[in-house]
């Protein structure tokens, strides 16, 4: 997909070891993207590695402290199987531990638009113990073993991606919007899990004393959401047509969970809905970031698509 006209300004830029102090290396990156730009972004695209050990939302914060535009992306993927390695890429150099960002400016607009791909149980839960990005103990008792306990894996099983995928934990979120109390979640995958501690390693720190919910996952769920997004683009987009679509699905959505019979029906309604004509460029992500209730926010199991549009005249 190619992006030009005279009236269209980019800007690139990479950090590296952004497991280190992520939220000042976020914010780094936007820094020095805007100096580039020599302008505010209308929007900003960024990959990241998603198995150094980096708290993904805290480069988030970062990087919301220097931009107000909408900022879109994902954790670079690799092959379905045991985590090993994901890759970023900046010039002529191949890199893990990194980050790179795209900055756009120029006369267009963006809407954008996420679906969930879980449900939530209505059982909660407290993080009783906690450290950096990995939870020891929920409700008291060693993470793992209320992983194992829920996905049915036994002690003498070794956890997989399979068992990563079954089910996740949903973080609540509050927000004052025009007076309104609005509440929506944020999504929390495992990506690891520590035998000696007990705890199960996530993409992004989920605080002592935080309340959570176990959330589970169906085919169903995941193709509602994907139509309710659809239906809610439709609405902002108001009889407009994207000239262009980004999208950043989670790999654990796709052929491993809906298969790919499902994949396929899944993102023809989609691109028939929205954009049939636009060209669409997307990926496989481990780890998503898209919009939270008007904020910029760190998800896993989702689907957040970016549509762009010709500045309204």
């Amino acid at each position: 997909m190619g992006f030009g006209g005279e009236a269209l300004r980019a800007s690139a830029a990479v950090q590296r070891e952004v497991q280190i102090e992520p939220k000042e290396k976020g914010r780094a990156i936007a820094r020095e993207l805007k100096e580039k730009l020599g302008a505010e972004p209308k929007m900003v695209v960024t990959f990241y590695d998603p198995l150094c050990g980096i708290d993904a939302e805290a480069m988030i914060a970062g990087m919301r402290m220097e931009l107000s535009c909408p900022i879109a992306g994902a954790g670079s993927g690799q092959p379905w199987g045991v985590p090993l390695e994901t890759v970023q890429f900046w010039e002529t150099e191949a890199m893990n531990h990194g980050a790179v960002a795209l900055a756009l400016n120029g006369p267009f607009t963006t809407e954008i638009g996420l679906s969930h791909g879980t449900a939530p149980s209505g059982i909660y839960g407290v993080v009783t113990k906690a450290r950096g990005n990995t939870i020891e103990e929920i409700d008291g008792r060693p993470a793992i073993e209320v992983w194992r306990e829920v996905t049915g894996c036994a002690d003498n099983e070794l956890l997989h991606q399979s068992h990563f995928a079954i089910w996740a934990v949903g973080v609540e979120r509050t927000v004052t919007i025009g007076g309104e109390e609005k509440t929506d979640r944020v999504i929390r995958g495992a990506f690891g899990f520590d035998p000696q501690t007990g705890g199960v390693m996530l993409q992004a720190a989920v605080p002592e004393g935080t309340k959570i919910m176990r959330h589970h996952r169906t085919i169903e769920e995941v193709l509602n959401g994907t139509a309710k997004m659809a239906d809610d683009l439709l609405q902002r987009l108001d009889g407009r047509s994207p000239w262009a679509v980004l999208g950043f699905e989670c790999a654990a959505r796709t052929y491993p969970f809906l298969g790919p019979v499902n994949t396929r029906a899944e993102h023809k309604a989609l691109r028939e809905s929205i954009a049939p004509r636009a060209p669409w460029l997307g990926m496989m992500a481990w780890g998503e970031i898209g919009p939270c209730l008007g904020q910029t926010a760190f998800h896993n199991y989702t689907y957040p698509v970016v549509t762009f549009l010709s500045e309204a005249k």
